[in-house]
C-alpha cells in the first residue's frame, strides 16, 4: 500500500530496544514548515510523462529506494529501519471490512478531485504515488504522503506531475507539473510516520486551466476526532491491482493504532481496514465524502488488509496554510 516497514529488520533489534524505553509519546513541537521551489524549467514535466513512461512508473517505499540505490547516509541516520519493523496490526471492530472497488470513471463528478502522482527521482528512477485536489486560496493545491515529496533525505523535485481522473494512462483533465513542494519538518529531518503527508502547489495545465477550476477539489479538516469512518482512494500497483485504475475502500471505520506509532513524537496514527498495495501512497482519506482527513502512509506485507495514515493535527493545518498562499 504506502511505505512497507519491514525492508531493514536485520539493524532493528538494538534500536526496537532502545526505543521501548519510552513508548509514551513526546509532545509534538511546533516547527517550520519544509519545502522547496522547482524552477520553471522543471515545468516541461508534462512532456516527459508519456503513457508508456507512466505504465513503467513503480510505487515510491524504503524498499524501492533500497533496490535502486536512493537510499543515501541521512536516511539510514534517521532511524528508518526502526520505523518499518512489523508490529501488530490495531484489532478489527466487529464487523469491519472493507475490500477496494474499482471506480469506473475516475473523471465523473465527486472522483475527479483524485489522481496519480509521477515522479522522475534520483538515478533516472521513475517513481509514483497518489494524491488529491484540496481546495485552497491558491486553487492548485494537492495533498498527498510526505515520502511522495521528500524521500530519504531527498526532494522528489524532477518531473513532478498530479494526473486528475487518470484511467489506462488517459488524463481527461490533462496533467499539471509541482512548482512547489512541502512537507512537515518532522519528516523531513526525521521521517517521523506520525506526520507523513506532503503538499504540492501545481502550474496550470496544457488547457491554461487551474487545478481547482478544472476538476474542483475536496475539503480539509484537522484537529478532528479520530473517530471517523473513510472513504480511502489511491491507485495500488502491486497484485491484485496495477496501477491504472482508481480504486476506494469505502466506509471504513478507524480501528486503532499502529503499535510503532507510539515510539515517535507527534499525534498517534489511524489504522483501517483495507487491502490497497504500494502506489496508493498518498491517496486521499475522506470523511462525510467530501473532506479529507488523512492520507494513505504505510502497512506491512504479512497483513494485506490493514493501512495506515497520520492523523490530521496542527501542524498539518500549518503546513495548508503556507502551501494555499504559494503563488
Amino acid at each position: 500500500m504506502g511505505t512497507p516497514r519491514h525492508p531493514l529488520n536485520s539493524l532493528l533489534p538494538a534500536v526496537l530496544a532502545g526505543l521501548l524505553l519510552a513508548v509514551v509519546p513526546a509532545p509534538a513541537v511546533a516547527r517550520p514548515v519544509a519545502s522547496v521551489s522547482i524552477p520553471a524549467s522543471a515545468q516541461s514535466a508534462r512532456q516527459y510523462w508519456t503513457p508508456a513512461r507512466m505504465r513503467s512508473a513503480v510505487p515510491l517505499t524504503p524498499s524501492t529506494g533500497l533496490r535502486h540505490g536512493l537510499v543515501g547516509a541521512a536516511g539510514r541516520d534517521e532511524g528508518a529501519s526502526a520505523r518499518r519493523h512489523p508490529s501488530r496490526p490495531p484489532s478489527r471492530g466487529a464487523g469491519a471490512s472493507s475490500v477496494a472497488e474499482t471506480i469506473a470513471d475516475p473523471a465523473a463528478l465527486g472522483s475527479s478531485q483524485n489522481g496519480a502522482i509521477f515522479i522522475l527521482a534520483r538515478n533516472g528512477l521513475r517513481g509514483r504515488c497518489s494524491g488529491t485536489a484540496v481546495n485552497a486560496p491558491n486553487l492548485s493545491l494537492v495533498v498527498t504522503a510526505g515520502h511522495c515529496v521528500h524521500f530519504f533525505g531527498h526532494w522528489l523535485s524532477g518531473k513532478w506531475v498530479f494526473v486528475p481522473g487518470y484511467r489506462y494512462g488517459e488524463r481527461p483533465f490533462g496533467t499539471f507539473s509541482a512548482k512547489w513542494l512541502g512537507t512537515t519538518e518532522q519528516w523531513r529531518r526525521g521521517e517521523n510516520s506520525n506526520f507523513d503527508v506532503g503538499m504540492a502547489v501545481v502550474s496550470r495545465n496544457e488547457r491554461g486551466q487551474r487545478l481547482a477550476d478544472a476538476v474542483g477539489g475536496y475539503g480539509i479538516a484537522w484537529g478532528l476526532s479520530r473517530q471517523q469512518v473513510f472513504d480511502v482512494y489511491g491507485y495500488p500497483v502491486e497484485e491484485p491491482f496495477d496501477g491504472a485504475t482508481l480504486q476506494r475502500c469505502p466506509q471504513t471505520p478507524y480501528l486503532g493504532h499502529d503499535f510503532l506509532s507510539f515510539l515517535f513524537p507527534g499525534p498517534l496514527d489511524l489504522g483501517v481496514e483495507c487491502n490497497v498495495t504500494p502506489g496508493s501512497s498518498g491517496g486521499g482519506w475522506l470523511i462525510d465524502g467530501d473532506t479529507l482527513n488523512s492520507v494513505t502512509s504505510s502497512g506491512y506485507p504479512d497483513d494485506p488488509l490493514t493501512t495506515f495514515g497520520p492523523y490530521f493535527g496542527k501542524e498539518i493545518g500549518r503546513l495548508f496554510k503556507q502551501a494555499g498562499r504559494v503563488r
